[in-house]
């Protein structure tokens, strides 16, 4: 089971981008799907992003890019 934690702020854009091919390997290896993005959530006023969901434990996350000053985001959903 992956145990995924939140990141509020990524510390470089490598970083964000080593994030974004570490999810998107998992989703290839069939760990994860990706979702359609509600476009009505905004918790923090933050919109948009790429969701996902782990397969094992139903839990939806989402990412948030960076967006300068604004440094990205990866959190839970709560529905």
């Amino acid at each position: 089971m992956m145990v995924w934690e939140e990141i509020h702020g990524f510390k470089s854009l490598v970083e964000y981008a080593r994030f974004v091919e570490y999810i998107e390997d998992q989703v290839q290896a069939g760990y994860v799907r990706e979702l359609e993005a509600d476009k009505n959530y905004g918790k923090g006023e933050i919109f948009g992003g790429r969701w996902f969901q782990d397969i094992e434990t139903r839990s939806i996350w989402r990412l948030i890019p960076p967006d300068i000053p604004f440094k990205g985001l990866w959190e839970s959903i709560e529905i």
